[in-house]
């Protein structure tokens, strides 16, 4: 009984490989499309409930992150081609594969992007299976026919972005793209 368990362990390790081999070469030759935060709920409630400075920082807030995650990736990254896309609008670029509210490097500049080929997605968020306590990662899924796909071990998918300096609660995104970068091309050089 061992052995056929065993086996048939043993006989999935090679599609996986493959599978995973071929979805770090559509990465390669296709897009990635990073999502970015924009807690609009968040934000109307404060407004809703008075709370206009509370709102107003927070704004500041995502302002900020926003530009230094483009920032990082017009800087880092150069694996594939990317775009980014606000989280408000997910519906329409994950389920209903709607580029129109895609952007470069400037939210106000969205130029429809008509050859999207491979699209991956880039989430910033706590993956499943981390602890709520842990910092924010990016995590990479491939967008399918069906919607988004996890990707297939051992390709890397998940990113640390927190900042390296001791007691530290910030991000560090410069390095976070530049990990990402180096992991992924690691990995395909592997393959």
């Amino acid at each position: 009984m061992l052995f056929i368990i065993t086996e048939s362990v043993l006989a999935q390790e090679p599609s996986t490989s493959v599978s995973s081999a071929l979805q770090i070469n559509k990465l390669k030759e296709g897009t990635l499309l990073i999502k970015l935060n924009t807690q609009s709920e968040r934000i109307n409630i404060r407004l809703k409930t008075g709370q206009e400075k509370k709102a107003q920082k927070l704004i500041e807030e995502i302002e900020k992150e926003h530009s230094q995650i483009i920032a990082s990736f017009k800087e880092h990254y150069t694996f594939s081609d990317y775009y980014f896309f606000l989280s408000d609008d997910s519906d329409e670029v994950i389920l209903k594969k709607n580029y129109k509210f895609l952007f470069k490097t400037n939210k106000e500049d969205k130029t429809p992007a008509n050859n999207i080929k491979n699209p991956f997605i880039l989430l910033l968020g706590v993956p499943p299976g981390y602890s709520t306590v842990d910092k924010y990662k990016f995590i990479l899924h491939e967008l399918g026919d069906d919607g988004i796909e996890r990707i297939l071990k051992p390709m890397p998918k998940v990113f640390k972005t927190q900042s390296k300096k001791l007691f530290s609660n910030s991000y560090n995104f410069n390095r976070a793209v530049k990990v990402m970068q180096e992991r992924l091309i690691k990995y395909q050089n592997k393959v």
